[in-house]
């Protein structure tokens, strides 16, 4: 997985019992997390209205034949079968913050995801009617372009902290779908079709005992340097 280190800049500008958060990376976010620790900041994914653009279609690499589209096929009008339809959590970006949310968070994984059409070469624009043909077969929308701000924040309750672990993570990223395709002209015209369905951005104590079990929150948690022992042998005895 791709990893830059950079820094996000954290400011806090209130009592102590309130800490305001500004944050940076991925995206500008202003959050109040209220002591005591029993309350942990939750991003819930949303995409309010903003400028969108359409991810580029990605080239093949160099040296590697591919096929291509013959003049007029219209996946629209002659039809799709789809293939090794997966879905996967994907996590684009995580920032690590070592002093409770307050100070200076590390940026230990920065890789986006983008829409992609992969194994051959299409014309401009087929991503997105692919992706439309591809959300029918699923049930689900199929996205390739995201708003200028796809998330917003808000708070919740995990529950018991660990007062001993510090470190908390925030994270943004994708539920990829990626699936095989034939359109049936002549000659077909065969690729694999890479998206997703969802975004989220979240955050989590790396101390809280008991925190979400989604697969965005337990796929960061990977990144946690610690987090409580909850084994039946660590609980103190009574």
């Amino acid at each position: 997985m791709p990893r830059k280190s950079t820094t996000s800049s954290l400011v806090t500008s209130a009592p102590h019992s309130e800490i305001r958060v500004y944050g940076l990376l991925p995206h500008h976010y202003a959050v109040k997390i209220t002591k005591p620790a029993l309350l942990m900041l939750v991003m819930a994914a949303g995409v309010p209205g903003g400028c969108a653009r359409e991810a580029a279609v990605s080239s093949p690499p160099p040296g590697r034949a591919v096929g291509s589209v013959a003049p007029g096929c219209d996946p629209a009008q002659v039809g799709v079968v789809w293939s090794g339809i997966t879905h996967e959590t994907v996590l684009e970006h995580v920032s690590l913050f070592t002093t409770d949310a307050v100070g200076r968070g590390t940026e230990i994984v920065d890789a986006p995801v983008t829409a992609a059409v992969t194994g051959v070469a299409v014309p401009e624009g087929w991503v997105r009617l692919l992706a439309t043909d591809l959300g029918a077969e699923i049930g689900g929308e199929v996205h390739t372009i995201r708003a200028s701000r796809s998330y917003e924040m808000g708070l919740g309750s995990w529950g018991e902290v660990d007062p001993g672990i510090s470190e908390s993570i925030a994270y943004a990223g994708v539920r990829r779908v990626s699936a095989g395709f034939t359109v049936a002209c002549a000659p077909a015209v065969s690729g694999t079709l890479t998206a997703w369905t969802e975004t989220k951005a979240g955050g989590l104590m790396c101390g809280d005992v008991a925190p979400p079990d989604d697969p965005f929150t337990q796929a960061a948690r990977q990144y946690c340097p610690r987090t409580p022992d909850v084994s039946p042998s660590a609980a103190p005895e009574r």
